[in-house]
């Protein structure tokens, strides 16, 4: 007899699409908890720019394992059991994991992610509730449903030295010539991110996805995908960027660079490193908003890019679809 794999659902899509409601709104129709699938709201103090979710003015329950009330005793530990703090964020009354995992000068890796979210996945089923992703990084996602085996490459200090003396184009168009499909989805500003992958290219003469081997699924997945139309997503991500600076985004970038510096593994993400230019004073902070909204579009249509090569996805443009989908994954 074939064994049922324990069902999650997905949701997934662009920056701004839709995605935190759409995910609130099944968790609340299917007895849900969501775990955030998205690399930037690991960090900690990294509020506004990461349009984390606000949470509920009370005091969230205590989770430990499998009982509601029980508390792990590592959970105060340091090291990877302090991933697996007792507390999730409540939103709307929604239990919402992987929020402020790590400060923003650690580095919070793919496989640490699969590690976190495989163990809140095994708690969340074995309190009777239903798993939810949620977020925009792919391979967040695809770490949890296909399984790829993270094979390491060691730093190679010469090769990295040579890498640093190249600019951001000539790194881009060479992980372009070795990797396309890398270099459609790579953040092209992220300077970190493109020496680590022609790194990694130049290394091993496999492409990124070659190099990675994938174990069978251990659970059975629904992806939905929140999308909209493109005029309205950039219009969507405008308003917020605006929200962003109203809410103190300025203020969160100064006091985060007086704790941790400017090139912090936090620091590299959109919004913040923009901010940082503007203290730097390399340009006015008008500029850095626009180019904030910029690059913001510029992700989002990577992240769409990246999305729809997966035909498994079911996109949907309202929480009512989404909800329809759903019941019918569940009823099978």
């Amino acid at each position: 007899m074939e064994r049922k794999l324990p069902k999650i659902l997905a949701v997934v899509g662009p920056t701004c699409s839709g995605k935190t409601g759409t995910g609130i709104a099944l968790a609340k129709r299917f007895d849900g908890e969501v775990i955030c699938a998205d690399s930037r709201t690991v960090y900690k103090g990294m509020d506004i720019g990461t349009a984390k979710p606000e949470a509920d003015d009370v005091s969230p329950p205590i989770y430990g394992g499998s009982r509601r009330g029980a508390v792990d005793e590592g959970d105060s530990a340091l090291g990877i059991d302090s991933l697996f703090a007792a507390r999730p964020r409540l939103v709307e009354g929604v239990p919402h994991w992987g929020i402020d995992l790590v400060n923003p000068d650690e580095v919070f890796t793919v496989s640490q992610f699969q590690e976190y979210a495989d163990k809140k996945i095994t708690e969340i089923l074995e309190r009777g509730h239903v798993p939810i992703l949620v977020g925009g990084t792919g391979m967040y996602i695809r770490a949890i449903i296909d399984r790829p085996n993270y094979a390491n490459t060691e730093p190679d200090a010469a090769l990295r030295s040579e890498l640093e003396s190249m600019t951001d184009n000539e790194l881009l168009e060479e992980i372009a010539s070795r990797d396309p499909d890398a270099a459609s989805t790579i953040d092209d500003r992220n300077r970190r991110r493109l020496v680590r992958a022609l790194e990694i290219l130049r290394t091993t003469g496999k492409t990124l996805a070659d190099r990675q081997e994938f174990a069978d699924p251990i659970y059975d997945a629904l992806q939905i995908g929140v999308t909209k139309p493109r005029e309205q997503l950039y219009a969507d991500i405008d308003l917020r960027v605006d929200e962003m600076i109203g809410k103190g985004l300025v203020d969160e970038v100064r006091k985060l660079r007086d704790l941790y510096g400017d090139d912090c593994p936090g620091m590299t993400g959109i919004g913040y490193r923009q901010i940082v230019d503007f203290f730097q004073k390399k340009e006015q902070l008008r500029d850095a908003v626009l180019r904030i909204k910029y690059d913001s579009h510029h992700y989002a249509k990577r992240q769409e890019t990246w999305f729809q090569r997966d035909s498994r996805i079911l996109w949907v443009t309202s929480v009512y679809e989404a909800v329809k989908i759903s019941d019918n994954f569940f009823k099978r």
